[in-house]
């Protein structure tokens, strides 16, 4: 679609003009929360003679319903909307503080349980939560991007998806720094010692939190490590003085518990219209993108059946072996290993589960490696994991 979009005209994303690219004044008069109706930014001066140039339209892509704005391209000009994908977010201005936004979202159930996962996170690993928001080293930036990207393409990997990464992460990698030091982006990080094994990405406009991106280690998947990450972020915007957590695109399950809100996103056809090939060209974009929109729409029921198939199947792809405590536990032929140096994520979720059932220190526990296996060595039991298949581990890669 976007490839189409920049042969048919001068496509231009919100998302990357106005929170990655910050060029938000080539566009824009201002920009305001409709929910509160403060401004999120407002330009200094309008522009003397505002046109947006040619004779091809221009196609503003995910714009956000909620979002009340005034283009600075003159009074000349036709806009048309088109409804496209579902979004979600919290209106955070509507809650007193993140209690009353928890008592008010979840039952007495479901905090239970997430006091219980981070209770048992804490208890079982070396934790700690990060929030990078003004200022960070150049050097930390490049080790959690790199956790990032490893993080993501695994995650990719279990669901089945061949591009292997996010393929703006190159843009984000670019960008994110120097607006994390401009506090126009935020970083936060959950930590295993000093390992990165939950990061998500948000960038910010005004009073407005953007999701953009998140992944985890899917080895602590048994702790609910998402749901810790989201609601260490979510507290942290209302400690801030945010006002909306925007979710962006995206149906996920996730989502539809936290958010209180859903809105559209909007594709916006913007065209000349004293110019009859402007008007003529402009109209026949703007059709053609309703008529796309109605089809998805129409179809998307349909397709929606299909999705809900391959969950993560750690279960199927590993054995386990449980032998006695004694002196003959460890062979002369198995070399220590830590954690992190153990490469199948399956035997990593699989151990990480264990602490979770047992209540756990992950420091407590010691791991041999020989050939295809991984030996963990508790204070109680002896436990031998198998990868059904070669184990992806560095070492067999060399």
């Amino acid at each position: 679609m976007a490839r189409i979009l920049n042969i048919l005209s001068n496509h231009i994303d919100f998302h990357e003009l106005v929170l990655l690219e910050k060029k938000t004044d080539k566009l824009y008069r201002w920009i305001r929360n409709s929910f509160t109706g403060n401004l999120a930014y407002q330009k200094k001066l309008p522009r003397e003679n505002p046109n947006y140039g040619g004779q091809r339209p221009m196609v503003l892509t995910s714009v956000p319903s909620y979002i009340d704005t005034e283009l600075d391209l003159g009074t000349d000009i036709i806009i048309k909307k088109v409804r496209t994908f579902p979004g979600s977010l919290i209106k955070l201005s509507a809650y007193k503080s993140y209690e009353e936004y928890l008592k008010k979202t979840f039952d007495q159930k479901g905090r239970s349980h997430f006091a219980k996962c981070q209770n048992l996170l804490n208890e079982c690993f070396t934790i700690r939560h990060q929030i990078y928001y003004g200022s960070m080293e150049k050097e930390k930036y490049q080790i959690v991007f790199n956790a990032f990207e490893q993080m993501q393409a695994r995650r990719f990997k279990q669901k089945g998806l061949q591009s292997g990464t996010d393929p703006m992460l190159s843009e984000y990698r670019e960008k994110t720094l120097e607006l994390v030091r401009s506090k126009e982006a935020c970083i936060s990080v959950i930590y295993n010692g000093d390992t990165p094994i939950a990061i998500s990405l948000n960038y910010i406009l005004g009073k407005i939190v953007h999701g953009f991106t998140k992944t985890f280690d899917s080895a602590y998947s048994k702790f609910s490590l998402g749901n810790i990450e989201l609601l260490n972020v979510i507290k942290w915007c209302f400690d801030e003085g945010f006002e909306v957590f925007d979710f962006m695109k995206g149906e996920y399950s996730y989502k539809s518990r936290f958010a209180d809100t859903s809105y559209p996103f909007l594709i916006e056809t913007i065209y000349y219209k004293k110019e009859a090939l402007s008007r003529v060209w402009g109209h026949s974009v703007f059709f053609g993108l309703k008529l796309f929109y109605f089809v998805y729409h129409a179809t998307k029921s349909i397709r929606s059946i299909n999705t809900e198939k391959s969950r993560d199947s750690s279960k199927n792809n590993i054995k386990v072996q449980k032998t006695l405590l004694d002196s003959t536990t460890v062979g002369s032929d198995e070399k220590r290993v830590n954690f992190n140096e153990i490469q199948s994520q399956y035997i990593q979720r699989a151990i990480c589960d264990y602490c979770y059932r047992r209540r756990e220190q992950m420091d407590s526990l010691k791991f041999y490696k020989k050939r295809d296996r991984i030996k963990m060595v508790s204070q109680r039991e002896v436990l031998i994991f198998q990868v059904n298949g070669p184990m992806d581990t560095k070492e067999n890669r060399q």
